[in-house]
């Protein structure tokens, strides 16, 4: 296949229709339960977040997209799911069903600072991301990222950087990433409701695949997982049932993969 595809329709008819065992990442966002029809406020894209038989039809769906995806994976790929506070947990438990639990990698959290407070409880402003590796082998590339100092000074035997906002040193990944959410006066937006931001899904492939790896996305929206994938040198796969979601992301992948 080329460096990317996108193909519009229902990710349960799709994917078995797909070669398995080739997927060294499969990365699902599916729509969170958040009981809500998800548009831009300009228009453009849009998908459903309603559920009328509530948690259980919303469960039969998860379970069935990823009974559905499973097969895709390698041997040793891995599936991340992406979720947040409403169904996080039931999403763990569908994960330690299909793979057992000692298939737990890491439950990833993306802490970022949105508009909006509460006043019955504290902000709920981080995703969840439940990693699980379908065998022992699985890749898995530790990333740096910079620690900054209080001072320079005290320290024996580590390498100091520097930059714009002071000294630094670059540490171990750890499972707690503070990225920024998009907004909407972002060059990267794209106007796709819940879109993510590159910076993420970069750092997940750069984790768990190699150069020349599959990454697939079967709920790919605007085509953030398959636009990182292909910057990255590696392989992407992506269904949508929206058709406009299609458009946009074949625009996107044609505007910015290069």
């Amino acid at each position: 296949m080329s460096d990317y595809r996108i193909l519009c329709g229902n990710a349960l008819e799709l994917a078995p229709a797909m070669p398995p065992g080739e997927a060294a990442l499969a990365y699902l966002d599916p729509p969170f339960f958040s009981g809500r029809r998800r548009r831009n406020q300009a228009g453009g894209p849009a998908y459903d977040d309603r559920w009328p038989g509530g948690m259980v039809e919303y469960l039969s769906f998860l379970r069935g997209l990823l009974n559905a995806v499973h097969p895709l994976l390698k041997p040793n790929g891995v599936l991340a799911l992406h979720l947040d506070w409403r169904a996080a947990h039931h999403g763990r438990l569908e994960l330690e069903r299909l793979f057992g639990p000692d298939a737990f990698v890491n439950e990833i959290i993306w802490s970022y600072r949105t508009g909006g407070v509460s006043r019955r409880s504290l902000g709920r402003k981080h995703d969840n991301i439940h990693v699980f590796a379908a065998g022992p082998q699985y890749t898995f590339h530790r990333l740096r990222e910079k620690s900054y100092l209080a001072h320079r000074y005290g320290f024996q035997n580590i390498e100091i950087h520097e930059d714009e906002d002071g000294p630094y040193t670059l540490s171990a990944m750890r499972d707690v990433w503070e990225l920024p959410a998009l907004r909407g006066n972002q060059k990267e937006y794209a106007g796709y409701p819940t879109q993510k931001p590159l910076a993420l899904l970069s750092r997940l492939i750069e984790c768990f695949t190699n150069p020349g790896d599959l990454v697939v996305d079967p709920c790919c929206g605007s085509g953030t997982t398959l636009v990182a994938a292909v910057r990255l040198g590696r392989r992407g796969l992506g269904f949508d049932s929206s058709a406009e979601a299609v458009e946009l992301a074949c625009r996107r992948l044609s505007e910015n993969a290069s």
